[in-house]
């Protein structure tokens, strides 16, 4: 861990962490004393980008805690660049400070590495039931790939649980922290995530939601609906609409998203699934790694197979089918796991 600028960006983008600094709560802490754990490195970023979250709120009071996250990196933005964005002069000063401090170097106008932060695996525990349990311990963002073509994007702290593999009339998800959303449409199968109170159900669409005890759903584009615990009622949310919920007076309001960063999403594209003469053993488990789907087949009969494919574009059902067809295998699911039959090489 280091003061790398894309680890001070993570952070001060992140709305868990800024709803700590501004409410620090019991479990917040213990969440994030155990992240610092004994890394030094880790307490002194922390401790910085407090700092920073602090001065900048301290000047820009009337922006609402769970939206303030995407309002500091744009004033960073405007501090290090005034002739585009202005700031008040303290919270201006304080960040500027702050980051040279940590070692933030500009150049050109532009941060260092920006953009180029590789997408990292989540930790991830099978259950028995084959339910996927997905968890960011790191500080950077991390993605999981669903079968279904789905990507959810989770903030440092975020975790899901999820069926590895759906069933034919529901996608469910259920959220822990802040994540980012891209939802494949379809029709035959709602996508429904559940954080605390609050469900949100989509058939396609790309959305954030974020905080704990205030949950925020932002959506990007398409078109989602909200609801929450003890109201009947649904919120129909478009893109650039957002709608908070109160956990404390266990309400919730509709507005336009007016700080556009929370609906930004800045993790690389999937990594590639192209194999040239690769063992397709080799190419299976890449598969199964990637979506923790389990995957069953003797690899004996398969172990001398090199095969040359692509596999860029569809669902993991889409890479499989065209798998099997390079093998001459088929495929079934039995039991929360998928089973290759053929005759190998």
């Amino acid at each position: 861990m280091s003061n790398h600028p894309s680890d001070l960006e993570t952070l001060l983008r992140n709305d868990d962490f800024v709803q700590w600094t501004l409410r620090p709560t019991a479990e917040g802490d213990a969440r994030w004393e155990a992240w610092i754990g004994g890394d030094t490195e880790r307490r002194a970023l922390v401790d910085r980008c407090r700092s920073a979250v602090l001065a900048v709120h301290a000047a820009e009071s009337h922006v609402p805690a769970d939206m303030l996250a995407g309002e500091i990196w744009e004033k960073m933005q405007g501090a290090l660049r005034p002739k585009i964005r202005w700031m008040p002069y303290a919270a201006a000063a304080a960040v500027v400070l702050l980051l040279a401090g940590a070692g933030w170097w500009w150049v050109n106008g532009r941060p260092e590495g920006k953009g180029n932060m590789a997408m990292e695996a989540p930790a991830v525990e099978k259950g028995e039931n084959g339910e996927i349990s997905a968890v960011n311990n790191g500080a950077g963002l991390k993605t999981v790939l669903m079968v279904d073509g789905s990507r959810i994007t989770l903030s440092p702290g975020a975790r899901v649980h999820f069926q590895s593999l759906p069933g034919p009339d529901a996608r469910n998800v259920r959220l822990e922290g802040s994540a980012f959303f891209e939802v494949s449409p379809d029709p035959k199968r709602p996508f429904t995530v559940f954080a605390g109170k609050v469900v949100t159900r989509v058939l396609g669409t790309s959305f954030r939601i974020s905080g704990e005890r205030s949950i925020t759903v932002a959506v990007r584009s398409g078109k989602v609906s909200v609801s929450h615990a003890g109201d009947n009622s649904a919120w129909i949310l478009l893109p650039n609409e957002q709608a908070v919920y109160d956990a404390g007076r266990n309400t919730m309001a509709k507005s336009v998203v007016i700080n556009k960063t929370i609906l930004e999403n800045p993790v690389p594209p999937t990594p590639r699934f192209s194999f040239d003469e690769t063992p397709a053993p080799a190419v299976i488990d890449e598969l199964s790694g990637t979506y923790a789907v389990n995957i069953r087949y003797d690899r004996r009969l398969f172990e001398k197979c090199r095969i040359t494919v692509s596999l860029e574009e569809g669902t993991f059902y889409d890479k499989l089918d065209v798998l099997c067809k390079v093998l001459g295998a088929t495929y079934e699911i039995v039991n929360n796991e998928v089973r290759i039959a053929g005759p190998g090489c």
